[in-house]
């Protein structure tokens, strides 16, 4: 039609801005495709000692974002998107947090002196395997 004919030689942006809408944040650009390493950590819920030991059993590493200015926030870790959803389903990460509620109870026996209930708890210690 004569309506789809006038606007179809334009890109997105100009396109949304001529319909009168915004693009809503991380939507577009290096925003929705890379994710600080903060971030990465409060989304999936677990300490930067946990982060670390996933992303070297999983083969998660930092990625240096094309186009991103030089010199801006040096010293930053980014990590795609889509490699911190794909850890966000991951066993292993339920079997690390199990072994961190484990362990709280094994030190709370420990911290009321009852060494032989801190011992036994221990002995049934959760595993986790990689497959």
């Amino acid at each position: 039609s004569i309506k789809a004919a006038s606007h179809a030689g334009m890109g997105s942006k100009r396109k949304l801005s001529r319909m009168g809408k915004k693009r809503k944040k991380d939507h577009a650009g290096l925003d929705a495709t890379f994710i600080g390493r903060a971030a990465c950590l409060r989304r999936l819920q677990i300490t930067l000692k946990d982060f670390r030991r996933l992303c070297i059993l999983k083969g998660v590493y930092p990625r240096e974002p094309r186009g991103r200015a030089p010199g801006n926030k040096k010293g930053q870790l980014y990590y795609h998107i889509k490699d911190v959803r794909a850890i966000a389903h991951e066993p292993v990460l339920d079997k690390f947090r199990e072994l961190r509620a484990f362990m709280k109870k094994v030190r709370k026996a420990a911290g009321r002196n009852e060494k032989g209930e801190a011992a036994r708890q221990h002995a049934s210690a959760p595993a986790y395997t990689l497959h």
